[in-house]
């Protein structure tokens, strides 16, 4: 049987560009495979070919207005079959030849993994689509409805994928895969739910070395790698929580180090990126993963995100020591008010001696925020906008909320009247098209929303200058530390 993962193109859809990056999650399911099939291959649409990169750089003054302009470009390219994107998908299915494709999909994604899909069923009738991720999960009754989707793995799909293939390819019945919906007669099955896999060092690394077009790929991004899966908090903007049962599991420091070791011997890349929801859960076990790579020897330089109560001047200088030279941290908002309302259990004052433990340990910190909560009003947006300005960090990454499926802010949307019962999430109005926040109307709310990110943005090109005129003494400190390895 032949499988091939598909990752559905969005950013590159809306031409706002973005720095090609490898889905790690496509790469554990490619790697639970691996041996057990024909061939299967990761095929990541997001990553356009070198000379076919189209991305439109626009001013300071005019960054909001190029969000609404990059959204109708990818509702536009929905319509039009002729998009480079899809025919590039078209030919990568004819010369690969498929007999299932695996899309993993997300709520703003969906309408592009839904003319992927389409896409494979004009290719052969008899390919199937099996979907995974958050929105197919929090939505199965949904999206096994579509005509073009055959399967739905629910939740975490290593296992369940696994079993899946195993069944089709010796024609054996599907009723006992747990964590499967599928169609039988025209009928949506839902299996019972599977369990979360107790111990993360069972599943194989992921198997970057199965991409296609492995040529699209900087070296940075086969340097990202995850030490957790979950999150225990409960904010009720992320589905996070939800789709990961409200616990994190952690993977052992051996299976750590074999990993930090293979991206080395692999692709001769000491640069990593850990994409944990928050790396800094636990203290001990961060504190343990830290100790080991000093043992190791290893020297890598490495960036992750965490929040602002899991972070103290002992692990921060233990993680410096370790390698981690940038820490990114969960703010969202700046009101003391919206943080308790969206259950982030922090406050302002937190998030600035946070900054400063980041700054004296010796690393560099950035900060995400978010606007536009049902509850918000005009007071509350500013006092975000004047933490943005207080804290000492080097980034800043502002969006705006969309409630989404498996998050509790679509239902206190709903409950204010804001979002109906019954969504076609086709069809759903995301920002820039709409915007969720109750005391504050669209257009004032785009005009203050806009001024923070104009702000953010030019705030973080200045640090890109200045980090660029430094580029030359940060290299040569790097070469010094890493000397001999």
């Amino acid at each position: 049987m032949r499988i091939l993962l598909i990752k559905p193109p969005y950013t590159r859809i809306k031409g706002a560009g973005q720095t090609p990056y490898f889905p790690l999650g496509l790469g554990y399911l490619a790697a639970v495979l691996e041996g057990n099939v024909e061939e299967v291959k990761i095929y990541n649409a997001e990553n356009p070919p070198p000379d076919h990169q189209e991305q439109y750089h626009v001013d300071q003054d005019t960054i909001f207005k190029m969000r609404a302009q990059s959204y109708q470009r990818y509702l536009h390219a929905l319509k039009d079959d002729q998009h480079p994107a899809w025919l590039e998908i078209m030919e990568t299915l004819k010369t690969f030849k498929p007999d299932l494709v695996g899309i993993p999909v997300l709520t703003l994604e969906l309408g592009s993994a839904l003319k992927v899909s389409q896409i494979c069923k004009e290719y052969s009738k008899d390919c199937r689509v099996a979907w995974g991720g958050p929105h197919p999960t929090f939505e199965s009754d949904d999206c096994i409805n579509y005509k073009e989707v055959d399967f739905i793995i629910r939740g975490e799909g290593e296992i369940t994928f696994k079993e899946l293939i195993d069944k089709l390819q010796s024609n054996r019945n599907l009723n006992s895969v747990l964590g499967l919906t599928y169609k039988s007669n025209g009928e949506a099955i839902h299996n019972g739910d599977r369990e979360l896999i107790k111990d993360l060092d069972t599943i194989p690394l992921p198997a970057k070395h199965l991409s296609l077009h492995p040529e699209r790929y900087p070296p940075i991004a086969m340097g990202s790698l995850i030490t957790s899966r979950g999150c225990p908090w409960p904010c009720t903007f992320c589905s996070a929580k939800t789709f990961w049962q409200k616990k994190a599991r952690y993977r052992s420091s051996e299976s750590l180090i074999e990993e930090i070791k293979k991206i080395r011997a692999d692709y001769g890349m000491n640069k990593l990126i850990f994409w944990d929801d928050a790396f800094t859960v636990s203290g001990k076990i961060v504190s343990r993963y830290c100790e080991k790579i000093v043992e190791a020897g290893l020297k890598p330089w490495w960036r992750t995100a965490t929040r602002v109560d899991l972070i103290n001047t002992e692990l921060l200088t233990l993680m410096k020591k370790a390698g981690c030279v940038h820490l990114d941290i969960g703010v969202e908002s700046g009101s003391e008010r919206i943080l308790k309302l969206i259950k982030k259990e922090i406050a302002p004052s937190q998030v600035k001696e946070a900054f400063k433990l980041i700054k004296k340990s010796g690393m560099t910190g950035g900060a995400f925020f978010m606007a536009g909560f049902p509850q918000e009003t005009k007071e509350d947006l500013k006092n975000t906008f004047d933490l943005m300005k207080e804290i000492e960090a080097v980034s800043i990454a502002f969006n705006i909320l969309d409630p989404l499926p498996g998050s509790e802010v679509l239902k206190t949307a709903r409950e204010m009247g804001m979002v109906p019962e019954k969504v076609d999430w086709r069809d759903f109005p995301f920002w820039p098209l709409n915007h969720f926040v109750k005391e504050v109307g669209k257009e004032e709310f785009c005009q203050i929303a806009g001024e923070m990110e104009a702000w953010s943005h030019g705030y973080n090109r200045r640090w890109q200058n200045l980090l660029q005129r430094a580029k030359p003494i940060i290299s040569y400190r790097l070469k010094k530390l890493f000397r001999g390895v």
